[in-house]
């Protein structure tokens, strides 16, 4: 099916959404105020190195401490004479190293790093600490690979690698020679400009969102690009016209009385993203959850009945399950290990169509993922490589209710621990009564339960205790405070409980 690029550029925050067929394969947000960081190349300084965990903390002048684990080094020929095994943090406190971000900041984790950099072109990946030439797994025709090969073998430098992209397989050679011309020229300025920069100063920076997108994004099946801003239109217009001259009467300036993401209903598909039940279909359903470590995805057959016997129900069921697993970590950029509870099946041939049904669907992903295998417990797991945040960090923020657990205290266990604030107020010396400042809700199970009727028969007697409802208060944050005398002052609408 088709593919169609939707690009919109609103108030500093960019959106672009690939579809296929109409239906949202990926999206990415980036704002102009938040600083994208993967793939620039910094001047770092050596703040600690720790020895027992192989791995050194790089200043970047970002919010926290880039790291460097020993494996991101660049091997020296001191290394290299001593062989694979060997490797070990060749770096002392307060050097100064030239580093690449390859994983964003991740929660309260820094950015990691390489000094092993690569810069990406259209058609090529360079690689400028190996001299070697590989092929993207993509292309798969075996002349075509032989071909590729030897041109970039003999064009490349001596010195220096280059991995073939799959849009190199439409390419001439010119085209080819060209983009080793540009990207080891830019090498050679990023290292002119790492001699003369201060610490923590960025040498290179990526492009923006768009530039990415239109480098990564467009493939000869690529029918629209459509883009709802003016001068993001001419930037558009202005990279096509240089690279995919051939796509320039592609790109559509998008001006209707909707949004764009409104018209071309993308908005409800953007929405679904933040659910845990993704449907698929014929009643069955997908439950997506994240731990700290790692993300979980049940399958569930829901109203899915079937017409023939259970094994098919649950085959038919799980072949949709993968599909719509690959389509979901890929839209959802949900990266590191991923652990598939498919419906249990019986028959060998099911679980290995299965099985060839996600290899096929997560090879379409530009991200590298690997796929170990099914248990006998129908149990998949898989790995895939994380960069960047999840689709949903952009869309969602802590709630200030559970602070992102995702769940409060129950108003049972509120007023368990309210009791035991309350126990220790009114045995201050000279109280007479607490006032509990609460949630309006709370306050009406306390009411309605008569919740603290036998503490005050038995411990409480002649004590007063007044509640006042506060709208907005947090349900678990109640506040009592110990009362003196037997004039109150009280705020107006305080409900004295006895």
């Amino acid at each position: 099916m088709a593919k169609d690029i939707f690009i919109s550029s609103v108030n500093s925050r960019k959106r672009v959404a690939l579809t296929d067929g109409g239906k949202l394969i990926e999206l990415h947000v980036e704002r102009d105020q938040s600083k994208k960081v993967v793939g620039n190349i910094y001047r770092g300084r050596v703040v600690n190195v720790l020895e027992g965990m192989q791995a050194a903390f790089i200043n970047l002048g970002l919010e926290r401490n880039a790291y460097l684990f020993v494996g991101d080094l660049a091997e020296t020929e001191e290394i290299r004479q001593k062989g694979l095994g060997e490797k070990e943090l060749s770096i002392s406190v307060g050097d100064d190293v030239m580093v690449q971000v390859v994983k964003d900041q991740i929660g309260t984790k820094g950015a990691r790093v390489t000094t092993r950099p690569t810069l990406s072109g259209r058609l090529l990946v360079m690689m400028p600490c190996v001299n070697y030439v590989g092929l993207s797994r993509k292309i798969t025709h075996e002349p075509t690979r032989k071909r590729l090969y030897q041109w970039v073998t003999e064009d490349k430098p001596q010195s220096g690698g280059f991995v073939i992209r799959t849009a190199a397989t439409t390419a001439t050679r010119e085209e080819i020679r060209e983009e080793i011309r540009y990207l080891t020229a830019t090498y050679e300025s990023i290292l002119a400009r790492y001699e003369n920069a201060s610490v923590t100063e960025a040498v290179f920076e990526e492009g923006d969102l768009i530039y990415r997108s239109l480098r990564d994004l467009i493939t000869p099946d690529v029918q629209h690009i459509y883009v709802n801003d003016r001068r993001t239109f001419y930037d558009v217009t202005s990279v096509i016209s240089t690279t995919f001259p051939h796509l320039k009467e592609k790109v559509l300036w998008y001006d209707g009385a909707d949004e764009l993401f409104e018209h071309f209903r993308l908005t409800e598909q953007i929405d679904a993203l933040l659910e845990r039940k993704v449907p698929l279909g014929n009643g069955a359903y997908l439950v997506i959850d994240r731990t700290e470590a790692l993300t979980i995805i049940d399958v569930n057959t829901g109203k899915y009945v079937g017409a023939s016997s259970l094994e098919e129900t649950v085959f038919q069921t799980n072949l949709l399950a993968a599909a719509e697993i690959a389509r979901q970590l890929r839209l959802r950029n949900i990266g590191g290990i991923i652990i598939c509870d498919f419906i249990d099946m019986v028959t060998d041939e099911h679980k290995k169509e299965v099985l060839s049904v996600l290899s096929k669907e997560l090879a379409k992903d530009r991200i590298r993922s690997t796929l170990l295998g099914m248990t006998d417990l129908c149990l998949v797991e898989i790995t895939r490589k994380k960069t960047h945040n999840e689709i949903s960090t952009t869309m969602l923020q802590p709630c200030p209710y559970c602070g992102g657990d995702g769940e409060i205290h129950s108003n049972d266990y509120v007023c368990f621990r309210l009791r035991g604030k309350l126990f220790s107020a009114l045995a201050t010396e000279g109280a007479t009564g607490a006032l509990v400042k609460i949630n309006p809700a709370v306050m009406e199970y306390v009411l309605r339960f008569s919740y603290f009727t036998e503490d005050i028969e038995e411990y409480w007697e002649n004590k007063r205790i007044y509640l006042l409802a506060e709208e907005g208060r947090h349900p678990e944050a109640f506040e009592v405070t110990p009362l003196y005398g037997k004039v109150l002052d009280l705020p107006q609408g305080a409900k004295m409980l006895y």
